[in-house]
């Protein structure tokens, strides 16, 4: 026994060996590791975000890679092919694009004002106003006064130094996310290898089988998805320009991304062109609103089952709810990975938890 032992009065000595107060310490430093790593994830969070939406994009790229394989061309020839096709597409967008949707989002916001004060004098706004008892001018003078104040967008933008801060912080979340992608695509394989290698190998097959299912099943899932994006995005677009809507750019822009984001998206983004388009033509916004809700059923019983066809097979209920979830946490990532995340949780429950429930 060591000096130090001998110096210390038993009754410490008992208390530091006592299993009540060993596992009040372990416990205790459990906690405040555990506090710790979820601060370190929060302040991680931006990044760790801009990680996994680089493997996704990943996944949805390399069924092409391998489509193209089936058609003959090496893994490198593929590999290649599709990473100069993402990025001649990711600089067109910003070169050709991002321009074009900046002018007239800007155009938009300074003229949002006017377009206020001009429908107070349509006559379909001064019908309604007077069935509803001057309701909608009072809400309209909120509305006015609310845009017309520049402590508003101050609120919303978070001050000039927030906007250019989230500018360069967008500007570095592309370059990132394509650097990262890059890397992905070219290295999946050997990263999905790895992967199978910290499994048993006793498991290691049924565990690789599975898990080339869901990154097969989110592949497609995510391709199809952009497709449809693309596809309503260029027919908003078609339909803004014939009927002679200003902004259709920016809108067709706008819908590209939200209707990414399955079931919900396409309404989303109908709703926005319609109001937009209100403050031109009542006319206008009413056509905009059938003909988009007539694509959308196109598009549910026709085109997607077609271009997805049953890569993501879950209840639509689930979709709405995990798109919910996954937009309050992550915003439009979240909304747009909670589908295939979803589908990836019951595939394991079929393939792997019910099969062993039905043994016991």
């Amino acid at each position: 026994m060591s000096e130090t032992e001998n110096a210390r009065p038993k009754w410490m000595t008992g208390i530091l060996t006592s299993g009540p107060f060993r596992f009040g310490f372990v416990t205790t430093l459990g906690v405040l590791l555990a506090l710790l790593l979820g601060a370190a994830i929060v302040s991680l969070s931006y990044a760790i975000m801009l990680i996994f939406l680089a493997i996704f994009i990943s996944l949805g790229l390399y069924p092409v890679v391998t489509r193209l394989q089936n058609r003959g061309v090496s893994k490198t020839g593929a590999i290649l092919i599709v990473l100069a096709g993402f990025i001649g597409i990711v600089v067109a967008m910003v070169l050709l694009i991002t321009p074009i949707v900046i002018e007239q989002a800007t155009e938009l916001i300074t003229t949002v004002p006017q377009y206020l004060t001009d429908i107070e004098n349509q006559a379909w706004f001064v019908n309604l106003d007077t069935d509803f008892g001057g309701a909608l001018t009072t809400l309209l003078a909120l509305v006015t006064d609310a845009v017309a104040d520049p402590n508003t967008w101050l609120v919303v933008g978070g001050g000039a130094l927030a906007i250019g801060a989230s500018i360069v912080n967008g500007v570095f979340g592309i370059i990132f996310v394509v650097v990262m992608t890059l890397y992905f695509v070219a290295s999946l394989d050997q990263m999905k290898g790895a992967l199978y290698e910290l499994v048993p190998a006793s498991q290691r097959r049924g565990f690789r089988e599975l898990a080339e299912e869901i990154f097969d099943s989110i592949g497609k899932y995510l391709i199809g998805q952009i497709v449809l994006a693309a596809l309503n995005a260029t027919f908003s677009f078609i339909l803004l320009t014939i009927l002679g809507v200003r902004y259709a750019v920016v809108l067709a822009f706008l819908a590209l991304f939200i209707t990414l984001i399955p079931i919900i998206g396409p309404v989303i983004s109908t709703t926005i062109m319609t109001v937009v388009t209100l403050f031109e033509s009542p006319v206008t916004a009413l056509i905009v609103a059938v003909v988009m809700i007539v694509y959308m059923q196109v598009e549910s019983y026709v085109l997607t089952p077609r271009i997805i066809g049953k890569a993501i097979s879950i209840p639509s209920a689930l979709v709405l709810i995990a798109a919910f979830i996954g937009a309050t946490l992550l915003g439009l990532l979240g909304a747009l990975v909670a589908a295939p995340l979803v589908a990836s949780i019951l595939l394991i429950l079929k393939k792997v938890i019910v099969p062993r429930q039905n043994l016991q």
